[in-house]
């Protein structure tokens, strides 16, 4: 069952490591491949719930231009 992203509302996601104790699942990972968001499934709604993040952190990833640049290049 994919999961939607809480950046992108995407269905391209995958489960990258799940977390146990004791041989029970107690969090997992999951990546974005379409926006490539990761977060934790207990993170705070405030992060991981797209009714509940503010909008500024939501992007479209049909609009990659749009993306800003947040580590500039190294310096040659």
């Amino acid at each position: 069952m994919a999961l939607n992203c809480p950046r992108c509302g995407g269905d391209h996601t995958r489960v990258e490591y799940q977390g146990k104790e004791n041989g029970e699942v107690i969090w997992t990972v999951h990546y974005c491949t379409a926006c490539c968001f990761t977060w934790r499934d207990t993170e705070p709604a405030l992060s991981i719930d797209p009714a509940k993040r503010r909008k500024v952190f939501q992007i479209d990833p049909s609009h990659p231009e749009r993306f800003g640049v947040v580590i500039p290049p190294a310096a040659r």
